[in-house]
């Protein structure tokens, strides 16, 4: 259950600051990477390793779904609606809330560029893995925060407190 004390709200504070954080350093490195590479156009920061790469994906990930702007619009969305849902039910969990502030984060970062350009900015490329972008990045690491609360914890828990009720 949610206790909304002034801890709580510090807590929330800081959710909000850094998820606005992130949104922003995402977008504003998609903006210098659009500004100052063309289309395609790769850069080595440690050649064969990392390069800073400039693609357009209009699609999921590795490109799936080129034609589907508005598909992803919809279910990103919807998957935002039912992640604030969610944060309520998993507020107590440490990891579960940092996980989804993550996923929150990265979904609205893609989630703008998709609504402004019909596409999504990637740049960081590994060479061995698809170009991808911070918004991505922090997504994936929310997801694996929210999943390791989820088994380790936040699943028997959740349980015994629907049993308890």
């Amino acid at each position: 259950m949610l206790k909304y004390n002034n801890w709580g709200r510090v807590k929330q504070l800081k959710l909000f600051f850094w998820a606005t954080f992130i949104i922003l350093v995402d977008q504003l490195t998609k903006h210098v990477v659009e500004q100052s590479l063309h289309l395609g156009q790769s850069i080595p920061v440690i050649p064969d390793y990392f390069h800073i790469t400039l693609v357009r994906n209009p699609g999921a990930i590795f490109g799936l779904m080129a034609h589907g702007r508005w598909f992803f619009i919809v279910i990103t969305v919807v998957a935002l609606i039912i992640l604030f849902f969610l944060m309520k039910d998993f507020y107590s969990f440490k990891y579960s809330r940092l996980g989804i502030t993550l996923i929150v984060s990265g979904a609205i970062g893609n989630l703008l560029d998709r609504i402004r350009f019909g596409y999504v900015v990637d740049f960081v490329d590994f060479r061995v893995w698809p170009v991808f972008n911070i918004a991505d990045a922090v997504l994936c690491l929310g997801a694996m925060f929210f999943l390791y609360d989820f088994i380790t914890r936040g699943y028997h828990q959740k349980w015994e407190e629907l049993e308890e009720e």
